[in-house]
């Protein structure tokens, strides 16, 4: 939907499309960039013609209500293996942790 913004993986690489006027700037777009970054993931900003999201390893869409979503079918076809693949499953855990760290008041004093 238009408050959602569209991830994909690559050989690895996370790649969003820039922000600019038509993109609502998301929280948990901008988030998945700081978590990814802290995990050495690579990324790029940069458009996604249909055909780069057709033959996408993973695709995600994230939003404040819905987090960090993996889609598993695009028009009836499978995305990747047509399940949530490695890289969501690192990124929803960091985001998960991430999420109780503030819960937890932000700080730790371990």
């Amino acid at each position: 939907g238009a408050a959602s913004n569209l991830f994909i993986v690559r050989n690895g690489t996370l790649i969003t499309p820039p922000k600019d006027n038509r993109l609502l700037p998301g929280i948990t777009r901008d988030l998945v960039l700081e978590l990814a970054e802290a995990a050495n993931i690579p990324c790029r900003e940069q458009g996604i013609p249909e055909a780069e999201l057709r033959s996408a390893d993973e695709i995600w869409l994230t939003s404040s209500t819905k987090e960090i979503l993996p889609v598993t079918r695009l028009d009836s076809t499978p995305v990747g293996d047509g399940v949530p693949g490695p890289l969501w499953q690192q990124m929803h855990q960091s985001y998960q942790q991430y999420k109780q760290h503030l819960r937890d008041g932000g700080e730790t004093d371990h």
